[in-house]
């Protein structure tokens, strides 16, 4: 049975991206997308993935605050936080 996935960031572009990755392994299956961590929040209590993706820098919410509450709330549910990198040329 496929992980499900909640896909958390501000920019679309970087949530279809990120959908379109775990869209291509049948291990996993997004269940949902948030644009900010007090949807997250809301979303994962709605939908209980298995795993939440989450961009550290979001208004509302940050990830961070977004991690440590999903953490509290959903103990089982690992919250996995990425930054965004920006390359200079």
């Amino acid at each position: 049975m496929a992980k499900t996935i909640l896909i958390v960031d501000d920019n679309a572009y970087i949530r279809l991206a990120l959908c379109g990755l775990f869209k291509r392994e049948s291990d996993f299956e997004v269940c949902g997308e948030a644009e900010n961590g007090k949807e997250a929040i809301a979303k994962a209590l709605e939908l209980h993935p298995d795993l939440i993706v989450l961009d550290l820098s979001m208004p509302v919410m940050n990830g961070l605050d977004a991690a440590r509450e999903l953490k509290r709330l959903m103990p089982t549910v690992p919250p996995l936080s990425r930054a965004r990198a920006w390359v200079r040329s």
